[in-house]
């Protein structure tokens, strides 16, 4: 591959799905460095389960690599930028990730150029990048492009040592009329798949603040992709979708997923209850429903983590009454093409 001089550095453009594992050596020694900055208090994934991740393609989405080397073997800084194939067209997501000992070197800048450059002339494109309050130069820089925060995301989690057993148990033991709850592994059976999709799709209705896109195009197809790369990856998936009796129809979901390589942390996919069905006290109780059988059958977890838009009161409600305390934010910029462009040049 050929390389371009920046500074001291080198920009390449890398092809990670068939890197052997001595290449993808120093890109899991890069991803523990930013996890051991992002979440210190967590224990790091081994390296297969990060290979598998870096590795990973799909149909449902694009991504291109670059990294950037000050030295062979010396990762200081990589670049991602993925689109999907289904949805939200218009939309580039930009993961730029530097060092801490190279920042401020004006690597970034550089990378934000090289996205730019990969996107031509781009006509209506938007750049979305996620930044984290633990590593507060991301924001810093978002902020210097000009990019505008689009969703404000509180990050939280419930210490299932220090948990309320009793109110866990009055909240699973609402039991609304009219309801029963399917319980789901990694795999939907057959006979669910619509019950699901219609289920997740209610996830479109979360409070958006100023984030331009669309709704996501929740498919069968869509979700036996997710369930494949769930797999792939090593993950255990649980979901817990809610039925009326009476029509069959889905009222709401719950889903959660972890590495049982590393247990400690069970991370809340999404939690959504379909309009018409509000109201009722569905949310608290499939909630709980899930955190009790997470308490039986995964002994070794600590935490459960999730995330909410700041301004989605009702969810944030259930969580906060369940215990759950924020612990940091995550902020989705997003600026057009043509405004990245001229901060570049």
């Amino acid at each position: 591959m050929t390389t371009t001089p920046t500074s001291n550095y080198a920009v390449e453009q890398v092809d990670l799905e068939h890197a052997s594992d001595a290449n993808l050596r120093p890109f899991v020694d890069f991803a523990w460095l930013r996890g051991r900055e992002e979440i210190p208090e967590d224990p790091l994934l081994p390296f297969e389960a990060i290979a598998t991740r870096l590795r990973m393609t799909s149909p449902m989405f694009v991504r291109q690599r670059w990294a950037v080397w000050a030295a062979p073997g010396e990762l200081a800084a990589s670049l991602s930028m993925s689109r999907s194939t289904q949805d939200n067209l218009n939309i580039r997501e930009v993961g730029i990730e530097v060092h801490p000992e190279h920042r401020r070197r004006g690597i970034a800048t550089k990378l934000l150029a090289t996205a730019v450059d990969a996107c031509g002339r781009g006509e209506g494109l938007i750049l979305e990048a996620f930044t984290t309050s633990r590593v507060p130069p991301g924001a810093a820089f978002a902020e210097r492009t000009g990019a505008k925060p689009g969703l404000r995301m509180r990050n939280s989690q419930l210490d299932l040592r220090t948990i309320d057993h009793s109110l866990i148990e009055r909240w699973a033991s609402i039991d609304p009329p009219g309801y029963r709850i399917e319980w789901i592994g990694n795999e939907t059976p057959d006979h669910l798949i619509d019950s699901v999709v219609t289920a997740i799709r209610a996830i479109n209705t979360m409070p958006r603040e100023d984030l331009h896109m669309e709704d996501w195009k929740i498919t069968p197809e869509t979700l036996r992709e997710w369930e494949r790369m769930g797999r792939a990856r090593g993950q255990e998936h649980r979901m817990a979708v809610v039925i009326e009796e009476s029509t069959g129809a889905s009222a709401a979901f719950t889903d959660v997923f972890f590495d049982p390589r590393v247990p400690i942390v069970i991370h809340q996919g999404g939690t959504a209850t379909i309009e018409e069905h509000r109201g009722k006290g569905i949310g608290k109780w499939v909630k709980a429903q899930m955190a009790r059988r997470l308490l039986e059958e995964v002994p070794q977890a600590r935490y459960i983590r999730t995330d909410n838009a700041g301004t989605n009161a009702a969810m944030l409600a259930i969580n906060v009454g369940m215990g759950f305390v924020p612990v940091w934010e995550t902020v989705i910029w997003q600026i057009p093409l043509e405004d990245a462009r001229r901060y570049v040049r």
